[in-house]
């Protein structure tokens, strides 16, 4: 399940843990114990109906990750549709919370959570602040679509 939703079994445990300052939307660890918890009842009420533990504790694992994904993954995408509406953009993209999961994270790459234009000048998504900040010159030729760039004649610094 790991792999399916993240791209890699360790990173679940990285993002609860010491990575966990990387979503700043509130209260997001609430919805992570939801999604455990109702993990735990589904797995509960098929321990009643006498299924083994080798069956319910992998029933309780998919279910825990996939629905505390999915929790937190709407909740911070509604965060994020309700900044954006707010900002007014000229033009902006988004990938979704789950494309975050499998990119974010990886080194030396710049991932692009959402972009916008406003007034010509580029902004990117933050989830860690839950805001856009303006993205410099320099990266923003090599992350926004092309028509961006060369609409508004964004080059290199």
């Amino acid at each position: 399940m790991a792999l399916i939703l993240f791209g890699n079994i360790l990173q679940p445990i990285a993002f609860v843990t010491f990575w966990s300052g990387r979503l700043g939307a509130p209260f997001w660890p609430v919805f992570v114990f939801f999604g455990g918890f109702f993990g735990l009842l589904f797995s509960a009420f098929l321990s009643r109906l006498k299924f083994k533990s080798h069956i319910t504790l992998p029933v309780f694992i998919v279910l825990a990750m996939s629905l505390s994904s999915v929790f937190v993954g709407s909740y911070a995408s509604v965060l994020r549709a309700r900044s954006i509406n707010v900002f007014d953009a000229d033009a902006e993209f988004r990938n979704s919370f789950f494309q975050t999961l499998r990119n974010a994270p990886r080194e030396f790459q710049f991932y692009l959570h959402a972009a916008a234009l406003k007034d010509c000048v580029p902004y990117a998504w933050s989830y860690r602040t839950m805001s856009f900040y303006q993205l410099p010159n320099n990266i923003a030729v090599n992350v926004l679509p092309h028509e961006w760039v060369v609409q508004c004649g964004i080059t290199r610094d």
